[in-house]
C-alpha cells in the first residue's frame, strides 16, 4: 500500500502566512503604479484644456470668458451664461456636442433628464481618474428631486486671487465673468477676455487651469444644513451651469485658499460657523480651491502649454503670484 502524505495544518498556516505577506508587499505597488497611471491620464487631460485654450486664443485673439454673465429680460431677469469650457469644446474635438448646444440662448441647453445630452453630457476630458466624479450626469441638486442634469469637470479655470463669490470676484486671473450682468468686487477692475499679451508676468509662470477634487464629508454637512444651495461637493461640478448667479463656484479655482484646502470642521463641530452668513467665506474659500485625489499636490496648466505638478505645501501667498496675470512679481524657479 502506498501511503499518501498530505500537508499538516501547520504547513497550510505558513503558505497563507507566506501568500498574505507577499500580498501585503505587492498591494502598495499595484496601487502606486494604478495612481501614476491615473495621474498621467489627468496630466495629459489638463494639458489638452491648456492648449485649447492658447489654440482658441490663437483663433480669435483673446481668450474665452471664465463665464458670460447676462440677464434675461423682465420678467424674469435671470442670469445666464456660457462658460470657458463650452468655448473649449471644439478645440477638444468636442464639434458635435458644441454644434448641438443652443449659443444664444444658455438656458436652453440645460438637460432635464440624464439622457439630455447637452450640458449634461459627460466629456472624458473634463474629468480626472483621480477624481470622485461619476461617468454619468450629475442629478442637481443633490438633495430633493432633481430639476436637472449636468456633466462634470475635475478642472477649474484660474480666477485670480479670489474668483469667488460674483460679487467678491478680482479680476486678476486669466479668466473671468465677462457680460452685461457681470459682477465683481467694487474695487476689482471689470471683466475682460484676456489676451495672451495681457499677462504680464509671464506665460510659464502663470496658470492656466487647476485641478479640482470632489471629496469633502465636512462640506456636505453643510449641504444637509441647508447652506450650499442643495449641492453637495461633488454636485458643485458642472463644466456647464448655463444659468444663476453661482456658475462661477463651478467654474472658477484661485488663491483664496491653499492647494488641497478642505473645510476643517462639520456643521455645529467646535469652531464651525454658526450662521450661513458667516459660511459663506468658508464655502468660497472651498469652492475656490485647487485640489486633487493625488497624493501631495495638483495638477497645473500655465500659459505656456506646459503642465506642472504644485505641492499641498505652497504657501498660498506664493499660489496668489502664480494666479495673478499682472501683479509685477514673477515667481522664480527657487521659490
Amino acid at each position: 500500500m502506498i501511503r499518501r502524505r498530505g500537508f499538516t495544518l501547520v504547513e497550510l498556516l505558513v503558505v497563507i502566512a507566506i501568500i498574505g505577506t507577499l500580498v501585503g508587499l505587492l498591494l502598495p505597488a499595484v496601487q502606486a503604479a494604478r495612481e501614476a497611471a491615473r495621474r498621467s491620464s489627468c496630466q495629459n487631460n489638463i494639458k489638452q484644456l491648456g492648449l485649447a485654450a492658447i489654440n482658441f486664443e490663437n483663433s480669435r485673439r483673446k481668450l474665452p470668458a471664465g463665464y458670460t454673465q447676462d440677464r434675461i429680460p423682465a420678467p424674469s431677469g435671470a442670469f445666464q451664461g456660457h462658460s470657458v469650457f463650452y468655448y473649449l469644446l471644439p478645440f477638444i474635438e468636442e464639434n458635435n456636442l458644441f454644434n448641438s448646444m443652443d449659443a444664444k440662448v444658455p438656458l436652453n441647453n440645460r438637460a432635464t433628464t440624464p439622457t439630455a445630452g447637452k450640458a449634461g453630457a459627460v466629456v472624458p476630458t473634463f474629468l480626472c481618474p483621480s477624481d470622485l466624479l461619476p461617468n454619468t450626469p450629475i442629478p442637481y441638486p443633490a438633495t430633493g428631486t432633481p430639476t436637472q442634469y449636468d456633466g462634470g469637470v475635475s478642472y477649474k479655470a484660474n480666477g485670480g486671487s479670489r474668483p469667488i463669490f460674483a460679487t467678491s470676484s478680482t479680476n486678476d486671473g486669466v479668466f473671468m465673468c465677462f457680460g452685461s450682468a457681470a459682477r465683481k468686487a467694487s474695487s476689482a477692475p471689470g471683466g475682460i477676455e484676456a489676451r495672451i499679451k495681457d499677462i504680464t508676468d509671464g506665460t510659464s509662470k502663470t496658470v492656466l487651469f487647476g485641478e479640482r477634487f470632489h471629496k469633502d464629508a465636512n462640506f456636505d454637512t453643510f449641504t444637509s444644513a441647508g447652506w450650499n444651495s442643495g449641492s453637495t461637493m461633488i454636485s458643485w461640478s458642472r463644466w456647464y451651469p448655463a444659468g444663476g448667479d453661482n456658475g462661477l463656484g463651478n467654474l472658477m479655482g484661485g488663491a483664496f485658499a491653499p492647494i488641497g484646502y478642505t473645510t476643517p470642521w462639520p456643521h455645529g463641530g467646535s469652531g464651525a460657523p454658526g450662521s450661513q452668513s458667516a459660511w459663506f467665506t468658508f464655502q468660497d474659500q472651498r469652492l475656490s480651491a485647487f485640489g486633487s485625489g493625488h497624493p501631495a499636490g495638483a495638477n497645473f496648466a500655465l500659459c505656456d502649454g506646459s503642465v506642472r505638478f504644485m505641492s499641498n505645501d505652497m504657501a498660498q501667498s506664493l499660489l496668489a503670484l502664480w494666479c495673478q496675470r499682472a501683479d509685477n512679481q514673477v515667481v522664480t524657479d527657487n521659490q
